[in-house]
């Protein structure tokens, strides 16, 4: 049986995979950055290199991991090969929707990590960059939360706070209180300083020091990342026999109970306010 494709060469299978690869990988960033956290006294010091990452949020996400990785494997000097980060670099160009490459990449990144031995050498030349290289791991990681949360990468929040979007800003901040490093908030901050607007600092204070809510229920987030996925492939929206199909049918992210029409009507409300549309049904 032939399978069905929603965007250029994604199948129901691809997005089932990558939506088994993000818990784990979530997982795994959480209990990380824990880890760092408890043996921060070793790993920050003042040998440590200055770092930040900030300014990834201002290019598209496929350009800020490019970046991102690119900058990891510079701090990893001599331990990751040239032609091995370009075989993930293609990986990564060549699968529609890109972050859909994400779960074999990253599977093939740990293994080769697993069998590298650290010489003291290399330990001590690594231990002043490490917190950078963390941060940067860090920053794939909360761009690709906003999807969770808001249906778009971090990049899309800050295009709307250049539009003069402060929702889009609040909601960036609560994601990654470093995004006040960007031009564009920086830009916004500074204008509310020169206008001694209490308010905007009043919301802006909220949002750094408040936590995520969870919102609705984990298939809603999930689909959330798979809209994310289909644009990123090139997709601009999917009629109702196909929101059927991939949601209710072949991924099981939605219930088909609804009477009189309601399932079909919620599901095409929620596919427009988080898929990017051009197109008619």
């Amino acid at each position: 049986m032939a399978e069905n494709h929603y965007a250029q060469d994604i199948t129901s299978e691809n997005l089932r995979l990558f939506l088994e690869f993000w818990p784990k990988f979530s997982a795994e960033a959480d209990e990380a950055h824990q880890m760092f956290i408890e043996v921060k006294d070793k790993l920050l010091n003042d040998d440590t290199e200055p770092f930040s990452w900030c300014y990834l949020y201002e290019l598209p996400f496929r350009q800020h991991m490019i970046h991102a990785i690119s900058a990891i494997v510079q701090g990893y000097n001599g331990l990751i090969s040239v032609e091995l980060v370009s075989d993930w670099y293609k990986q990564v160009a060549n699968t529609p929707g890109q972050i859909g490459a994400l779960p074999g990449v990253h599977s093939q990144i740990g293994q080769h990590f697993d069998n590298t031995e650290l010489s003291d050498e290399h330990s001590e030349n690594l231990l002043p960059n490490i917190a950078g290289i963390y941060g940067l791991g860090l920053s794939m990681h909360y761009s690709l939360s906003c999807v969770l949360y808001h249906g778009c990468f971090l990049n899309e929040l800050i295009e709307r706070i250049r539009d003069g979007d402060d929702k889009a800003l609040f909601d960036a901040v609560r994601i990654d209180p470093t995004i006040i490093g960007c031009i564009s908030v920086s830009f916004r901050i500074s204008k509310a300083a020169l206008l001694q607007d209490n308010s905007f600092f009043a919301k802006l204070k909220a949002a750094i020091s408040g936590k995520m809510a969870k919102r609705e229920q984990a298939n809603f987030q999930k689909m959330r990342l798979v809209f994310e996925v289909l644009h990123e492939a090139g997709a601009t929206r999917l009629n109702d026999f196909q929101l059927q199909q991939l949601f209710v049918q072949e991924l099981g992210l939605y219930a088909s109970n609804a009477k009189g029409g309601g399932n079909t009507k919620a599901l095409r409300k929620f596919a427009d306010t988080y898929m990017k549309k051009s197109s008619t049904t």
